[in-house]
Order: structure tokens, then C-alpha cells, then sequence
């Protein structure tokens, strides 16, 4: 459900016209914008890929179609705003959300790795406590 919501506010979010979206006064903002939502949006992604039990390849696999999930949705949304009064289809915006995507399966990733291998050396360090007594 939180995918769900979340591709509908992107969505909404990109039908506003680009008259009516405050300006930041400094270059690339916007790709700091684009790369932020699809950092969350991979990040739903994941984990609703990864907590379903009906497709199993999904679910092996929820850092490859998370990624390839948000980056469809994000060259979707391009497209979406080429119909949007004064807004782009911008392909260094799509980058920006690729870009997103993939840092948050890099942090997830990282984060799972050090969990894991926080619990092998604690528990190499319970074995060699057991065989000192």
C-alpha cells in the first residue's frame, strides 16, 4: 500500500504546472528533488517486493526489481510532465531518479551486510569465548 501512495503523490505532485512550484535559488536543486522521491519511492519498493509471498522471483530478488520498478515509474513521469503546462521531460532528471533508486538499494545493502556480519562475528565471538572456559 505505502508504493501505492506514494506513486500517486509523485503523480499528483507532477501534474502541478511549473508556474506554480517555488524557486530554490541555486542550480540542480531539482535533481536533488527528483533524486530524494525516488530514494523513497525505491526504498517502498523494496520492501514491499520483498515482504509479498505471491511471486517469488520478486522476493529473491528485491534489490534488482526495486530498481528496475522505480526507474520505469521515473521515465513514466518524465513523460507524464512532457504534457504538464511549463514542466520537462528531462533525461538528466530521469537520471537523477535512477540515481535515487540505486542509492537507496546501495545503503540497504550495506546496512543488511554490516547486520549480517555484525551477527557472524558475534557469534565467532560467543564460539571462542565457549572454548577459553
Amino acid at each position: 500500500m505505502p508504493v501505492i501512495f506514494f506513486c500517486v503523490l509523485i503523480f499528483v505532485l507532477s501534474s502541478i504546472p511549473g508556474q506554480y512550484y517555488p524557486q530554490v535559488g541555486f542550480e540542480f536543486s531539482d535533481k536533488i528533488v527528483h533524486f530524494g522521491i525516488y530514494f523513497l519511492l525505491a526504498i517502498t519498493f523494496y520492501m514491499s517486493l520483498s515482504h509479498q509471498n505471491r511471486f517469488k522471483l520478486f522476493a529473491v530478488h528485491p534489490f534488482i526489481f526495486a530498481v528496475i520498478f522505480t526507474a520505469i515509474y521515473g521515465a513514466s513521469d518524465e513523460l507524464h510532465q512532457y504534457f504538464v503546462p511549463n514542466r520537462t521531460c528531462d533525461f538528466y532528471d530521469f537520471l537523477a531518479n535512477l540515481g535515487g533508486a540505486i542509492g537507496a538499494m546501495a545503503l540497504i545493502y550495506v546496512f543488511f551486510e554490516v547486520k549480517k556480519n555484525r551477527k557472524r562475528i558475534n557469534a565467532e565471538i560467543q564460539d571462542f569465548n565457549k572454548t577459553r572456559v
